[in-house]
């Protein structure tokens, strides 16, 4: 049990330190152009990453704070923005969805420009949010991913909030106790509704309970391995 909250922790070390940072100029060209007040940007989440399939393009996600906020309680939106070398704004989009940080607190924000290769002609890419708490004796941990793809000059949202990980345990902080966790990849399927490809979603799922016995730390874990197809229809993945 102590393996795996070690191992939840420093995942969430190593995206703070090694994270996708933004371009100095261009965060501040971004922030000129859409008119931005700095002061509303929290700007330790705000990332960006090079378009692998498209030249001179660039996205980035700053998120923008919802009201009065503290440390580590606070609501932000992400403007996610498409631009070109100097920060020139080609397709800008504020998602409605909504991020609180609180007793769940927000880790890090990251893109993901795999091969979300949704239709003949459009390669989506995503955005995930990972979140934590800092409890010991019930520790959690959550990532989720959203899907986009440019449209004009804005971006459309195809796919939100999926659940890629979460871990959850409760134990007595040396040995005993329960833990779950869920990890889940998309993946391209064979099949296609309203022109769109079908996303197929496969979850492992692991289950550890932990006891003390003779001074060792026995575990016994029940692993579980299920798929599901998320369809496009009316405007997004269900």
């Amino acid at each position: 049990m102590k393996k795996h909250l070690f191992i939840g922790i420093l995942m969430f070390s190593f995206v703070r330190i090694f994270g996708q940072e933004i371009n100095d100029t261009r965060f501040e060209n971004i922030v000129n152009n859409l008119k931005l007040d700095k002061a509303a940007i929290r700007e330790e989440f705000c990332t960006e990453k090079k378009m692998p399939n498209v030249e001179d393009s660039y996205i980035a996600v700053l998120p923008i704070l919802q009201g009065k906020s503290e440390e580590d309680f606070f609501v932000v939106r992400n403007y996610i923005v498409i631009t070109d070398e100097n920060g020139g704004i080609k397709n800008q989009y504020l998602d409605p969805e909504e991020i609180t940080s609180d007793a769940i607190m927000l880790k890090s924000i990251t893109i993901d420009t795999g091969l979300y290769n949704i239709s003949s002609s459009i390669r989506a890419f995503g955005i995930k949010i990972s979140v934590a708490n800092g409890s010991q004796p019930n520790p959690y941990s959550s990532e989720t991913i959203s899907l986009y793809y440019p449209v004009e000059k804005t971006l459309k949202k195809v796919l939100n909030d999926l659940e890629l990980s979460r871990y959850g345990a409760e134990w007595d902080t040396r040995c005993t106790g329960e833990s779950e966790g869920n990890s889940s990849v998309i993946m391209m399927d064979k099949t296609k509704t309203n022109n769109f490809t079908d996303l197929k979603i496969k979850t492992i799922s692991v289950k550890t309970i932990s006891k003390e016995a003779q001074g060792d730390c026995k575990e016994n874990k029940i692993s579980k391995t299920f798929c599901r197809i998320l369809k496009f229809k009316d405007g997004k993945y269900q």
